[in-house]
Parts: C-alpha cells; sequence; structure tokens
C-alpha cells in the first residue's frame, strides 16, 4: 500500500526544453506542510481513496460490512422488541459511531501492518470517540458531520502510534484547528459524496416502497461513504504529517508526458518555420 511511509514527495518541478530558453511546463507550488514539502490538492485525496477504493473494491467492502454488523445487530434487537423510540434512535448511533470507528481503524491497520503495542491508545480513543459521537449522532444528526474530523483524526493518530492514549485526542484536535480550511473541505466534499450516492440509489430503488427503499439507500450509502471517508481522512493526515506520497495516477502522468512532447514538437515547427522565412541555415 505505502501510504504511511516516509519520504518526501516528488515535487512538481519546471522542464525544459533542451532547446528553448522559456519553460515548458510549468506548474504552480501549492502550500507547504511541516515538513516543507508541498501540500497536494484536496481533490487528489478523494482521487486517490476513489482509485484505492476501486483497486481494493472487495477488501474496502468487507471491512464496512464487518463494521456494519452493530448496526445489523441493533436493527433485529429494535425489530424484535419494544424499545421505544428514543432508545432505539440511542441505540442506533452508537452502533453507527462504533462501525465508523471499525473502519477507520482498520483502513489504517492496511496501511500501518500491525496494531501491536498500540491497542491501549487505540482503545482509549474508541471508547471517547464512540461516546462522543453517539451524543452527537443522536441529538444532531444533521450537523453530527460538522464534528466529523474530531472523531476522524484521533483513530487514525493513536493506529499510526503518533500519540498514545489520550493524546491522540488532543492531537485530533490540533490537526483540526491547524489544517481547518483543508479539513473542512474534506467535509464539504464528503458532503456531496454522499448526497450524490444517497440521492441516485433512492432513485434507483423507488420501486422498493418507501420504507425499504430508505433502509436499503441507506445501507448502500453507509457502505461505499465509510470506506471514502477513511480513506480520504488517511490521505489528508498522512500528507500533512509528510508520511503519505500520492501518486499521479498513470493517466496523468501519460497526458503530462503528451502535453510535454507536443509543446516541443510545435516549438520545433516554430524553428524551422522561422529558418525559411529568415533564410538562416
Amino acid at each position: 500500500m505505502g501510504l504511511f511511509r516516509r519520504g518526501s514527495a516528488s515535487s512538481d518541478v519546471t522542464e525544459l526544453d533542451d532547446d528553448l530558453d522559456e519553460p515548458v511546463v510549468e506548474v504552480e507550488q501549492g502550500p507547504l506542510g511541516p515538513t516543507g514539502r508541498p501540500l497536494h490538492p484536496v481533490g487528489a485525496y478523494f482521487e486517490a481513496a476513489f482509485r484505492r477504493f476501486g483497486v481494493n473494491f472487495g477488501g474496502y467492502l468487507l471491512i464496512a460490512a464487518v463494521s456494519g454488523l452493530p448496526l445489523l445487530g441493533v436493527k433485529l434487537i429494535v425489530s424484535g422488541t419494544s424499545i421505544p423510540g428514543l432508545w432505539a434512535g440511542l441505540f442506533y448511533a452508537a452502533a453507527f459511531a462504533l462501525g465508523n470507528f471499525m473502519v477507520l481503524s482498520l483502513a489504517t491497520m492496511l496501511v500501518v501492518g500491525s496494531l501491536r503495542g498500540r491497542l491501549g491508545s487505540l482503545l482509549i480513543a474508541g471508547v471517547v470517540t464512540v461516546a462522543v459521537g453517539t451524543l452527537l449522532i443522536w441529538q444532531l444528526v444533521f450537523v453530527a458531520i460538522v464534528f466529523y474530523p474530531l472523531l476522524a483524526f484521533p483513530p487514525i493518530i493513536a493506529a499510526s502510534g503518533d500519540a498514545t492514549g489520550f493524546g491522540s485526542l488532543w492531537q485530533g484536535m490540533r490537526t483540526t484547528v491547524r489544517w481547518f480550511k483543508r479539513t473542512y473541505a474534506c467535509v464539504l466534499g464528503l458532503v456531496i459524496v454522499i448526497a450524490a450516492v444517497a440521492v441516485g440509489f433512492g432513485i434507483l430503488l423507488t420501486p422498493l416502497g418507501s420504507v425499504l427503499q430508505q433502509q436499503v439507500t441507506f445501507a448502500i450509502t453507509t457502505i461505499i461513504v465509510w470506506p471514502v471517508s477513511a480513506l480520504v481522512f488517511r490521505n489528508l493526515y498522512g500528507d500533512i504529517t509528510g508520511r503519505l506520497v500520492i501518486n499521479d495516477s498513470p493517466k496523468e502522468n501519460e497526458r503530462r508526458k503528451e502535453v510535454i512532447k507536443r509543446r516541443r514538437e510545435k516549438a520545433k515547427r516554430n524553428r524551422e518555420r522561422i529558418k525559411k522565412v529568415t533564410g538562416e541555415d
């Protein structure tokens, strides 16, 4: 996977034609991270997240499905008993918060290799974030995503071994505040993804009937959005700590090479035309 490997990302440099005095390709440098390395655009986090989700589609769906088991368990319990709606909402919120924590932890484990020696810190981060997430979802379901970075960073930090115990919670808050614009640009992107997936499947599943349509749409949206959101914030955290290298996609590399090639050929043709007009040898 190589997402959290040490090393500097290959910065975009200006390439020069051997026969020209002017640069062929100019790339504006983005903001710098703590290590002095240019940070990737926010869109790169989503592009890399969708690409990795597509490459390991079955694996991430399995992670999401396993993490959704608490939700399924609550659904079966609530359906078979007469639990009041208020308490049922609390149980659903707790199961959802727990499932999201599991996805974040497992997605990070895929790149750190092992959680040995970090389980204690991860447990503390999990207890606090799940408890806070439960209350937010239970009482503020429509605005809970505003607080998502505060719940997403601690598991990633704890699983990465960058802080222990409550330190991961504090570092998660500091990361959210320090990189506020970048963090909430990712949140806005996730809102767009959630809306697109939910509306799309909601329309597609209209024949199922109102209640079943809502339940199936929610399940599919959750299974897709959980891994994507975990990958996006894992990419964001890796980038701002200087340990994430988001490689350009093969298509992007080929596109850049083709642009450079065409510009060189055009410059060569222009030189030949000038020589013909001026009569130079």
